[in-house]
């Protein structure tokens, strides 16, 4: 699934994206429902050794409710945020049911713990669509999904012209889905 969407890609149907791209980003990343403010300072306050309260902190940035887990999870999930390394994500298979029932977290977990991992996001999704990139949606956490999202995120990164790169306090990664974000909810 993931090498046949993109070797089908159209960089020229990007034009419209890379050309607002920095407007994007910034409908979205500074929209009041992003909180930039609190997500810029929690990249900086999320950091080795990891512990439930910053996964608490992620949580409420993210607007999820409290995890409902055993305590085995949570450190299952904390070991597993030591053990990924970018751009893998097969180890995501090896966690137990509750560790992969929300997408949204996980991904929000290896965000901010690595900074190069894209936080899942419907809208994204359908950015990547409207761009001829088709990520199935994914309410659990599939390993192969996600790693076909946050591939083709790395593409729009490789192909962007200079002008996309604007400086910001926030990782690539961030700003490329942010920016799709937007362009997903675009009609």
């Amino acid at each position: 699934m993931q090498h046949v969407a993109l070797t089908s890609f159209d960089k020229a149907r990007c034009g419209p994206f890379f050309e607002n791209l920095t407007d994007f980003f910034y409908q979205h990343h500074h929209s009041e429902g992003e909180d930039a403010e609190a997500y810029e300072e929690l990249l900086y306050m999320v950091r080795r050794p990891y512990t439930p309260q910053m996964l608490d902190m992620i949580d409420e940035w993210m607007g999820i409710e409290t995890r409902d887990w055993r305590e085995e999870t949570q450190r299952e999930v904390l070991l597993s945020l030591y053990a990924i390394r970018y751009p893998d994500t097969l180890l995501i298979e090896s966690l137990t049911e509750s560790a992969r029932s929300d997408i949204r977290r996980l991904s929000a977990y290896l965000h901010f713990t690595h900074h190069t991992y894209a936080i899942w996001d419907e809208d994204a999704r359908a950015g990547l669509s409207k761009l001829g990139i088709e990520i199935p949606p994914m309410e659990k956490a599939d390993p192969f999904v996600y790693g076909a999202y946050i591939t083709s995120i790395e593409l729009l990164k490789d192909v962007a012209p200079f002008t996309c790169f604007l400086e910001h306090d926030v990782p690539r990664q961030r700003l490329f889905q942010a920016a799709l974000s937007a362009y997903g909810r675009e009609s």
